[in-house]
């Protein structure tokens, strides 16, 4: 996805950072959250921000193969999403759940800022949520049998943090054009 596409839709990116804060937010300030609580809340927020990355992948591409680790992405935040919501089991095996879901949207967000044709700041702070999405994966398979209120803190601390990081790179993206690709010698 090129810069030109971020800069024109970076609304989209601050609405998923907003769902994100709202997320973290929510768990943070409920007393005493049970783990089923924090796997719905998990389940629906995934489900509205993949659902999210899919449309911005559509609104802010010309060509689909350009977006294809946004809309990726937003297709695996669907899916896991649903299977957290539906899963049968033991909330805690979500644990695994969650950690498959940090490792593929932070590479997918990764593989989105390296499309993208300019290095600076904005492509950076994307980078950062990609990353802090694998900090997430990385903690989450670290604490499989943690107590409640450290999944709760964990997962609600990196919510507020890739909200944050999103935000930021929205407002970033705010006024500014990207330089064009090609650029025409005069004759």
């Amino acid at each position: 996805m090129n810069a030109d596409a971020l800069v024109r839709n970076r609304w989209m990116i601050a609405v998923r950072g907003g769902l994100a804060v709202t997320f973290g937010v929510a768990i943070t300030l409920w007393p005493n959250v049970t783990l089923s609580a924090v796997v719905a809340l998990f389940g629906l927020y995934a489900i509205l921000d993949g659902a999210w990355s899919v449309a911005a992948g559509v609104r802010a591409s010309t060509r689909r193969l350009e977006a294809w680790p946004v809309m990726l992405q937003g297709a695996a935040g669907v899916t896991l999403g649903a299977v957290a919501l539906t899963w049968p089991t033991v909330p805690r095996h979500l644990v695994y759940v969650l950690a498959a879901w940090g490792v593929g949207t932070g590479i997918l967000e990764i593989l989105a800022a390296l499309s993208m044709a300019t290095r600076g700041a904005r492509f950076w702070l994307l980078v950062t949520g990609g990353l802090s999405s694998l900090f997430l994966a990385t903690l989450i398979l670290l604490l499989p049998h943690a107590e409640v209120g450290l999944v709760k803190r964990i997962v609600a601390a990196y919510a507020q943090v890739f909200g944050v990081v999103m935000l930021v790179a929205a407002i970033g993206f705010s006024g500014k054009r990207a330089a064009p690709r090609y650029v025409q010698s005069p004759r």
